[in-house]
């Protein structure tokens, strides 16, 4: 698949647009149409130019705070993007520039970033540089957009917030390890039922950093997660990776999201890494040490509930109920 450049641009400027404006983007669309017609038709009163004209400055002051979400997320998906395609340039193997997937509805904006890899990897060591890569990139990138942007968020208390706001419209990111102990580290001691953070855009870009790499590093099949630990562990992996796969679908009882990716991953991602032959010389210390610790990193930044909204925050999950059954 060939790419012109000018594609890759417009692909960047409309994700930008989508992740700064989210699911007002098509309602600004629709707004500047139906005032562009009324223009065209003379059909413009005074009082709808005053109107559209504080719509406008609405919008502006929206984007002026949404930006310290859309630009740090845009950096952290390019170098996601970009550690892929770098090692991929360095080894001589073709690949394409990022093809970002903008997403005018919805509480992120993207569906992230792609490149595509335009001919096969020769070897396993090859493969582990461009696999490892990306979420290597993302990860780092964004500790510290969480870290500072946590510092400048506010707590608020839940009961307050919930009457002051629709329930069913105000959503709650999920926890990690790493996001609640450093929640805690920097607001606490805090309890999350009572309490809990209005978050600044830069630290929800940090949190849609982590969960983009959280879900790359899954191990399985060509994810990202996939190449490190087939790389790592070769064709045995091949004898327990659907063990693997199976514990996975267990999440699904904390959170039903996860059976969907379960059915992502078996019918389109696959579970399974294709062959790709051993390298000459194999994977060195530092190499082998990088895909542990991505992958053990992985535990620490997955979130097993990604999103709720206020109304359902403290409901019980599945799993809680069946252990209230037999417990």
């Amino acid at each position: 698949m060939k790419s012109t450049l000018s594609v890759h641009i417009f692909l960047f400027g409309a994700t930008f647009l989508t992740l700064t404006l989210k699911e007002r983007t098509l309602e600004l669309i629709g707004v500047s149409v139906q005032f562009l017609y009324a223009l065209l038709f003379n059909d413009v009163s005074s009082e709808s130019i005053t109107l559209v004209g504080n719509y406008y400055s609405e919008i502006l002051a929206h984007f002026n705070t949404e930006v310290y979400y859309s630009i740090p997320l845009l950096l952290i998906l390019l170098a996601h993007e970009m550690g892929h395609y770098l090692p991929a340039r360095y080894y001589g193997i073709r690949a394409t520039l990022p093809f970002f997937i903008p997403m005018p509805i919805g509480p992120i904006g993207t569906m992230g970033a792609v490149i595509r890899i335009e001919e096969p990897i020769p070897d396993k060591k090859k493969l582990f540089d461009i696999g490892v890569g990306g979420p290597l990139m993302s990860f780092l990138l964004s500790i510290p957009c969480w870290i500072i942007g946590v510092y400048y968020s506010d707590v608020i208390n839940v009961k307050d917030y919930m009457d002051s706001v629709p329930m069913d419209r105000s959503l709650v990111f999920g926890d990690s390890l790493f996001t609640y102990w450093s929640v805690q580290l920097l607001h606490g001691p805090m309890d999350m039922k009572t309490h809990n953070l209005l978050i600044h855009p830069l630290a929800q870009a940090g949190w849609v950093g982590f969960f983009v790499t959280a879900i790359n590093l899954f191990p399985f099949g060509q994810l990202d997660g996939g190449h490190v630990i087939y790389s790592l562990f070769g064709e045995k992996y091949r004898e327990w990776i659907y063990y693997l796969f199976l514990c996975f679908l267990f999440l699904g009882l904390v959170n039903f999201n996860w059976v969907i990716w379960g059915f992502i991953i078996y019918f389109l991602i696959k579970i399974e890494h294709p062959y790709v032959p051993d390298s000459f010389d194999g994977l060195d210390r530092i190499r082998k040490s990088l895909g542990f610790f991505m992958l053990f990193a992985l535990l620490f930044i997955f979130v097993p509930i990604p999103m709720t909204t206020l109304s359902e925050m403290n409901q019980p999950t599945l799993l809680e109920d069946i252990f209230r059954v037999f417990l």
